[in-house]
Parts: structure tokens; C-alpha cells; sequence
């Protein structure tokens, strides 16, 4: 450990790496081919925050080497690493693809979409009720379930009401008792 800790020591202090004119263009193309992924879907699946991760982590790889210079195998490993980390941290279990957003908001596009049109058939379902009322959390659930075409969880229910309460539809009274605030259009 000693021995690590020194090289690890030795080139934090010692080793400045600089980026070649090859190993930039192979950082610009692999940001770019990072970016064309996205674009396809309509999603941003690199940020200008993942280049710079690019730009240290071949900085790392080079200074790991003892190297003054970036080269291409450095940008090629760290593009390699990227992609892995992407694949464990970001990958929508739903759709089995990339998706950046769940780094930055901790919901992947797909969720979200699929929170908004939960929330949209409950409020319906509540339109239709006519007037305003109090109503069953249990009652409410088991009509929503039946008269909806979407699966749901519980959690999926719960946060449906949590957006309806934010927008003033609904008011939880307790656990068990939601107060509908007023009649809503269909």
C-alpha cells in the first residue's frame, strides 16, 4: 500500500499531462457519437459535463502512465470506463437503455412520462365524480385500478395524489381521507 500510495503521490505532483492534436479529435469524436445517441431517441445523452469527465479521466490514465501527453489509448480508456459507468448507473431498467437524466433527476424520461399520464387518468377518474367530496384512499385506489387501462403501484398511486395535492385538486386529510378541492374538467 505504501509503494501505491507513493507512485499515486509521485504523480499527482510530478505529471502534467497535455492532450495531443489525435487524442483531441478521438475526445471530440467519441463526445460526438456520445451526443448522436441521444439525439435519435429526442433525448441529451451527453452534457458538456461528461467531456470534461472524458478530458480528467485521460488525464488520469496518462498520469497512471507516467505520461507528459495524452495519447489516443488514453482517450480510448477513458471512453471505455465512461461507457461502463454509464451502462451500471444510468440504464432505464424499463427500456434497457441509456438514459442520462436518471443521473440528473433520479427518474428516467420513460418514469417520468409515465408519472404525468398516472397522475392524468386520476384526475379524470376524479372528474368524473361530478362534485366536490370526500373519498376513501382504499375506495379511490380500487376505482382508479378498475376503470384504468395503466398497471400501478401503490407508489405510483401515491405520487399521482402527491402531484394532484401539489396542483391543488385534492387535499390528504390523514392517511385514509382525501378531500376533492373541486370539480375537475375532463
Amino acid at each position: 500500500m505504501k509503494i501505491l500510495r507513493d507512485y499515486i503521490k509521485y504523480a499527482k505532483k510530478m505529471i502534467a499531462p497535455k492532450l495531443t492534436d489525435d487524442a483531441g479529435q478521438v475526445l471530440t469524436q467519441n463526445y460526438v457519437e456520445m451526443r448522436k445517441i441521444g439525439a435519435g431517441r429526442g433525448q441529451i445523452t451527453a452534457y458538456p459535463r461528461q467531456l470534461e469527465s472524458l478530458i480528467r479521466l485521460a488525464e488520469a490514465h496518462a498520469r497512471m502512465r507516467f505520461s507528459q501527453t495524452v495519447e489516443v489509448v488514453d482517450v480510448e480508456e477513458a471512453a471505455r470506463l465512461h461507457r461502463e459507468a454509464l451502462k451500471q448507473s444510468a440504464t432505464d431498467p424499463t427500456t434497457g437503455r441509456i438514459d442520462v437524466s436518471i443521473l440528473t433527476t433520479g427518474q428516467s424520461s420513460a418514469m417520468r412520462k409515465r408519472k404525468v399520464e398516472i397522475a392524468k387518468a386520476l384526475r379524470e377518474l376524479i372528474g368524473k365524480r361530478g362534485k366536490a367530496a370526500n373519498v376513501s384512499y382504499d375506495k379511490l385506489f380500487s376505482e382508479f385500478k378498475e376503470s384504468s387501462d395503466i398497471q400501478i403501484t401503490r407508489d405510483m398511486y401515491e405520487d399521482a395524489l402527491k402531484d394532484l395535492q401539489d396542483e391543488n385538486v385534492i387535499t390528504r386529510a390523514g392517511r385514509n381521507n382525501i378531500r376533492i378541492n373541486t370539480v375537475v374538467a375532463r
